[in-house]
């Protein structure tokens, strides 16, 4: 192809962003069309006098990816300060027990080990069976685009037969938790990490222990001044190259003559390729097919400094129960609550002596049918809040929520923060295909690899690779 080709990106989230800069660096014409009035996508943020809080993903794991990825854009300069959280997390229940999660996987196990005496072997264990599911399934998995299993396994083969028949032997994520916990309430802790895809425990592979590794190998990171500053640094760097943004524009697409054409509705312009960056299921889904979990986001400020770490789980008194729940399309009578305290590591995000809290639960994909659910979870979040920190009790002030109407209005089907439910033993590699038709690929965390902000970031990468091999092809 002599002429420069014209690339349509629709979508102005981190995986749209990505792949519109790595276009537009690789020579071609890009023009990204973003309905809202800010990019970003899931990834906003909420501003009240000093407070400011995510309203989409609050944590950053596999930083050198994020590094490789502003590196690939020529923005290595623009990237914002993280800093590698410690400890990483505090579980809590209850009954008032809980343990720390830390960097070091020695004060893990300590941690664990005064929880329930005999089991921080247990977590050595765990942690090193995670590790050999991250090279087995996680590697061949995260290094390239996803075009059908044979060449996944092909991918797999070549860590060798061990690789191979540890990935053919993976159960569910609960039943490799009891296999190395007796506690039940580390079980719940393992059970934990299928929900970063919207899954339940009891039928996600046990591949998701992948994530619990990369976190104790990599790090948990705060991105300084939050996600949004990390939405604004990837908005510089694809104006820097030339990209045209298009805020406030619906873009559509359609194939009209063996071409595309993509822009406004009635005001398309031909282009030679389509990045999507929307969930693939969100067009046309199947009748009744199953999504991932939605959520509940409450936002809060408190007129005090919090003494919560900056991320704390509080669990439900019975997992099982939560997800049977949620996955008959139930609101759950005792949610587990996750809460983010972005102060407690960024004092700039909040006035002094004041802190900002993100808040959610995890709720079924019901879309405008969760509303009638709203006022009780939002008492059942601020309950849960003040358990963790009685100082908060009665000081609490709602700041704003948002729920699977919201998400739904997003493109999000029924509200689902990652479309694509993984249940099964090959549900991760089930995902809808990126590469969708001749010139048209999608980005974002409802295809390959997922959701998270870093997984997202590589399926914009894999995204441009792909277009870039079949223009190349083409010539």
């Amino acid at each position: 192809m002599s002429r420069t080709p014209a690339i349509g990106v629709v979508g102005g989230g981190i995986g749209g962003l990505v792949a519109a800069g790595l276009l537009a660096r690789s020579g071609a014409r890009v023009t990204l069309y973003e309905q809202e009035a800010r990019l970003g996508g899931k990834a906003q943020r909420l501003q009240s006098g000093r407070t400011v809080l995510d309203t989409g993903p609050t944590l950053l794991t596999m930083p050198a990816v994020v590094h490789g990825t502003f590196e690939a854009l020529g923005a290595g300069d623009l990237l914002p300060r993280t800093v590698a959280l410690s400890p990483q997390c505090e579980y809590r229940w209850a009954d008032g027990s809980g343990f720390l999660v830390h960097p070091e996987l020695a004060a893990t196990c300590e941690a664990v080990e005064a929880l329930s005496p005999g089991e921080g072997r247990s977590a050595e264990a765990f942690y090193a069976a995670a590790a050999d599911i991250h090279r087995a399934a996680g590697e061949p998995y995260l290094e390239a685009p996803f075009e059908g299993v044979g060449k996944f396994l092909a991918r797999v083969v070549r860590r060798g037969p061990a690789a191979m028949l540890r990935g053919m032997q993976l159960p569910t994520l609960h039943a490799l938790a009891a296999r190395h916990f007796r506690d039940a309430r580390l079980r719940q802790f393992v059970g934990r990490f299928a929900t970063y895809a919207g899954a339940s425990p009891y039928l996600a592979s046990a591949a998701f222990a992948l994530i619990p590794h990369l976190e104790r190998v990599e790090g948990v990171h705060h991105v300084e001044g939050g996600m949004g500053a990390l939405v604004a640094a990837l908005e510089t760097a694809v104006r820097r190259l030339g990209v045209e943004v298009r805020l406030g524009t619906r873009g559509s697409w359609s194939r009209t003559g063996g071409r595309w054409r993509v822009g406004p509705a009635g005001d398309e312009a031909p282009v030679d390729a389509v990045v999507i960056n929307a969930d693939p299921l969100a067009g046309s889904p199947a009748p009744g097919a199953p999504l991932a979990m939605s959520g509940y986001v409450l936002l809060l400020e408190a007129p005090v400094r919090s003494r919560l770490r900056h991320h704390t789980v509080l669990f439900s008194s019975d997992g099982r129960r939560e997800f049977e729940e949620i996955f008959s399309g139930r609101v759950p009578s005792d949610p587990t609550v996750y809460v983010c305290h972005p102060a407690a590591t960024d004092g700039g995000l909040a006035a002094p002596g004041t802190s900002g809290l993100f808040v959610m639960a995890n709720v079924p994909p019901t879309g405008e049918a969760f509303l009638p659910e709203a006022e009780r979870l939002r008492e059942r979040c601020i309950a849960a809040v003040e358990a963790l920190d009685p100082s908060l009790r009665g000081r609490l002030r709602v700041l704003g929520e948002r729920t699977p109407v919201d998400f739904q209005r997003q493109g999000a089907p029924g509200g689902s923060l990652y479309g694509f439910l993984p249940h099964g033993r090959l549900g991760p590699f089930r995902r809808p295909r990126a590469h969708a038709a001749p010139g048209l690929v999608y980005a974002g965390g409802g295809t390959h690899p997922g959701g998270g902000v870093p997984l997202v970031m590589l399926s914009g990468r894999f995204a441009a690779m792909q277009v870039s091999a079949e223009l190349e092809a083409r010539a």
